[in-house]
């Protein structure tokens, strides 16, 4: 049978212990705003992400051939930009009709919470290059206009269309 002192100093450092430990992760340095949450531990993630939403206004009868304008023009650039790392994703959501203050929404999804400020210096040779197409033989100017634009932050853990897949 363990004796009294014997129990008293495993007590005794046993709070020894804890206060040590507690006073190391007081003084660590405080977290920084990455986290190693990747698949490779050299790359960490933000823990926030920014998401545009620019809001869109077709022309009446206008909405197909806006998307299609959006695609061959937007989304040619935005593609260039997935593949080179500046953004996570890009899309196209619409009303299906004309009424409405907006009637689509593109959505740009970028990899830190910096959004196209970050990304601004390596984006002008992709949309320098870039030679406008008129699918329908119309101008943006005459298919619909940029209603506003709007910035969230997309909060960690992201979910990617990915993962969704997996969950189903």
């Amino acid at each position: 049978m363990i004796g009294y002192r014997a129990v008293q100093a495993i007590i005794s450092t046993g709070v020894l212990l804890a206060i040590s430990m507690t006073s190391a992760v007081a003084q660590s340095p405080a977290p920084t705003k990455m986290v190693g949450q990747s698949a490779t531990p050299t790359q960490a993630r933000p823990l926030s992400r920014v998401v545009t939403l620019t809001y869109l206004k077709s022309e009446p009868a206008r909405l197909a051939h806006l998307e299609r304008y959006i695609r061959a023009n937007w989304f040619a650039m935005d593609a260039a930009a997935v593949e080179q790392g500046l953004f996570v994703s890009y899309e196209w959501l619409d009303t299906g009709t004309d009424s409405g203050d907006w009637n689509a929404i593109v959505i740009v999804t970028y990899n830190d919470e910096q959004g196209f400020e970050g990304i601004k210096a390596r984006w002008a040779p992709i949309r320098s290059s870039h030679k406008d197409v008129f699918p329908d033989g119309l101008a943006m100017r005459e298919l619909g206009r940029v209603v506003e634009s709007k910035t969230l932050f997309e909060r960690a853990p992201f979910i990617t269309k990915q993962s969704k897949t997996i969950a189903k």
